[in-house]
C-alpha cells in the first residue's frame, strides 16, 4: 500500500507542471509557424519585377506542336449552348524569342544614356567638352575621366535629393536629368578617341 503523497510533493508536481515538465505534464502547444515580414518593394524590385526568366528552349529534336486536335461527344441531354461534337483543331501560336534580362538591361542602359548624351550635345555641353579635350592635347584621356567622375558624382547627389515618395515616372526622368552632363563627356571622350571618326 502506497502512502498519499505529503504537501511538498504535491506543491512541486503542480510547479513541475505549470512549467510543462514531468510525464504528467501537457504536451508544448505548436509552435506558430514563421512567415516572412511584409516589406514593399523598393527601387531595385522595381526596376527588375517585369524581366521573367527566359523559358527553356525545346531540343533541337522536339518539334513545337502548333496545333491540337481533340474529339468530343456530345451527350444528348447536353445544353444547346455547349460545343458541338465532332473534331476541334485549336491552333497554338509558336513562342517568340526570349530576351535575357543582361540584354534588356544593356538595351535600356544605352537607350537611356544615347538619348542624354544626344540632347547634351545639341544644348552645348559636347562641343565645350570636346573643344576642352583637344586643347588639353596628350592629357585628354585623363581629362575626360576626370570630367565623367565629377558628372557622375554631382549626378548622384542629386539624385539623392529626390524625395522616397516619389513616382516612378519621376525618379526616372530625374535618372535621365541627372545623367545627361556624364553622358554627354562619355560621348565625347568615345569620339576624341584617336581614330574615331576616320
Amino acid at each position: 500500500m502506497t502512502a498519499a503523497p505529503g504537501a511538498d510533493e504535491r506543491r512541486i508536481r503542480n510547479l513541475l507542471l505549470r512549467r510543462g515538465v514531468g510525464p504528467d505534464a501537457p504536451p508544448p502547444p505548436p509552435a506558430p509557424p514563421v512567415t516572412e515580414p511584409t516589406r514593399e518593394p523598393d527601387w531595385f524590385d522595381r526596376l527588375y519585377a517585369d524581366e521573367q526568366p527566359a523559358t527553356a528552349e525545346p531540343d533541337a529534336g522536339e518539334q513545337h506542336r502548333w496545333y491540337s486536335v481533340t474529339k468530343e461527344d456530345q451527350p444528348p441531354d447536353a445544353p444547346s449552348w455547349t460545343a458541338l461534337p465532332g473534331v476541334h483543331v485549336t491552333i497554338t501560336p509558336t513562342p517568340g524569342a526570349a530576351t535575357s534580362p543582361r540584354r534588356a538591361r544593356i538595351r535600356w542602359w544605352t537607350l537611356r544614356r544615347g538619348t542624354a548624351a544626344t540632347v547634351g550635345w545639341w544644348i552645348g555641353l559636347g562641343p565645350a567638352t570636346s573643344s576642352a579635350l583637344t586643347e588639353s592635347g596628350s592629357g585628354a584621356i585623363g581629362l575626360g575621366v576626370a570630367l565623367y567622375v565629377v558628372a557622375w558624382y554631382g549626378g548622384t547627389l542629386l539624385l539623392r535629393c529626390i524625395p522616397a515618395e516619389a513616382v516612378d515616372e519621376v525618379r526616372t526622368a530625374a535618372d535621365w536629368a541627372a545623367r545627361l552632363p556624364s553622358a554627354t563627356v562619355l560621348l565625347a571622350l568615345a569620339l576624341h578617341t584617336p581614330g574615331a571618326l576616320s
